[in-house]
């Protein structure tokens, strides 16, 4: 059985020319602005053109770690957002 590994390892996993995350940014606010159509559609997708760029300006991970932080998803051995002191 062959296995296929990506030239490099550490790179981030493109599709098209969104990283994943974004991939996955930009077909759901196209799905939501076709459904919802008119000015608010049109709202979903200019706002989505001016948050590309301002994303891809922040580090790796950005988005997984905000919604850490707003408790909307939860790191598995990883400290609760409102964690201060931590003993080893």
């Amino acid at each position: 059985m062959d296995e296929r590994l990506p030239q490099y390892l550490h790179g981030p996993v493109q599709i098209l020319w969104f990283g994943s995350d974004e991939f996955i940014l930009v077909m759901s606010t196209i799905f939501v602005a076709v459904i919802v159509g008119g000015l608010v559609g049109w709202t979903l997708i200019g706002a989505l053109l001016l948050f590309i760029p301002w994303k891809r300006s922040k580090p790796r991970g950005f988005l997984s770690h905000l919604a850490w932080r707003w408790g909307l998803v939860a790191f598995r051995h990883y400290p609760g957002p409102t964690q201060t002191r931590f003993f080893e």
